[in-house]
């Protein structure tokens, strides 16, 4: 798996998408929903995009093992987004960021699936 996307270097990504979604919070206006919207539906675009290149990177991989772990850290990932994704609804529970929520453990228990089949 050299030709690509090393597990930390994933989660160096993920990391600083989280990262620029906490500084962009405490920015929006609190009596909009769209800007909410806006921020839950890029954070779960970011998630994706992660998710895209993990399945790129294991789809030639032979060692069930690898597979497994590169899964394994997409939960990790997904876990982090939730957190975000919770601490949004919790603090505006009128933006209506539980749709992404969702989404994203739907996602979540997905990568959790394919990392049982890979062991």
């Amino acid at each position: 798996m050299s030709d690509c996307v090393s597990e930390s270097a994933l989660r160096e990504i993920g990391d600083s998408f989280l990262d620029d979604f906490e500084k962009r919070l405490p920015t929006l206006p609190s009596d909009l929903s769209a800007p909410f919207h806006d921020e839950a539906r890029q954070l779960e675009t970011q998630l994706m995009c992660l998710y895209r290149a993990t399945v790129i990177c294991v789809r030639k991989v032979e060692d069930m093992a690898i597979v497994a772990k590169r899964w394994a850290e997409m939960v990790g990932i997904c876990d982090s987004f939730l957190e975000k994704l919770r601490k949004l609804q919790d603090q505006h529970p009128a933006c209506g960021a539980n749709i992404y929520y969702d989404q994203v453990f739907d996602l979540r228990s997905k990568c959790l699936r394919l990392r049982e089949m890979h062991q």
